[in-house]
């Protein structure tokens, strides 16, 4: 099977998300768009949209639904669309005035000088979301553990005693990645 099918997309609604009826409609031969339940959330939303950012497919929200394009379809030369690359996958990229974002800008990157925690930090499995205002996250890691993390006073309930954990490491690439809202409650 070549190409974006309903059925790839449907592969990745697990149990993680809410139950309900999900809708996805072909939108064209390499997008669907995809209709959560009622009872979803924004979070809800953009977790799904992240979890289907893989690869060559590129998710985005939209009024509620997901998008979700295979990028090595895309037409070339729109700037909402990324150019094709030989290797089949996608690589957005440009430069502004505070850099370059793309795959160099990737806040899970890890750097040759990043410290073990970060380093864990940016690839560990790991869910954080916003518990209260005030800058107090929960941290479910993929040892099915969860810590309360406060960015505030930059403490967390794990048992690691070093200055910054990589939960608190964890919350803090989100936030700046803009994919938890920040301490204040507001999205990014």
């Amino acid at each position: 099977m070549t190409g974006l099918t309903a059925h790839r997309v449907a592969a990745f609604v697990t149990d993680a998300f809410p139950a309900g009826h999900y809708t996805i409609e072909r939108v064209d031969e390499h997008r669907f768009t995809i209709g959560l339940p009622e009872s979803a959330s924004p979070w809800d939303v953009l977790r799904l949209a992240e979890a289907l950012s893989v690869g060559p497919l590129s998710a985005d929200r939209l009024d509620g639904r997901v998008q979700v394009r295979d990028a090595r379809w895309s037409s070339s030369g729109t700037e909402d669309e990324p150019d094709a690359v030989a290797d089949g996958g996608a690589v957005p990229a440009s430069i502004d005035d505070e850099g370059p974002s793309g795959p160099t800008g990737d806040p899970f990157a890890v750097a040759p000088g990043d410290e073990p925690r970060t380093e864990r930090a940016k690839t560990e499995d790991m869910d954080v979301s916003l518990l209260k205002k005030g800058g107090i996250y929960e941290v479910h890691s993929a040892s099915d553990s969860y810590y309360d993390v406060d960015v505030v006073s930059g403490e967390c309930s794990c048992p690691d005693t070093a200055d910054r954990c990589k939960h608190l490491r964890r919350v803090d690439l989100e936030i700046r990645a803009g994919l938890v809202p920040r301490p204040d409650g507001r999205l990014p």
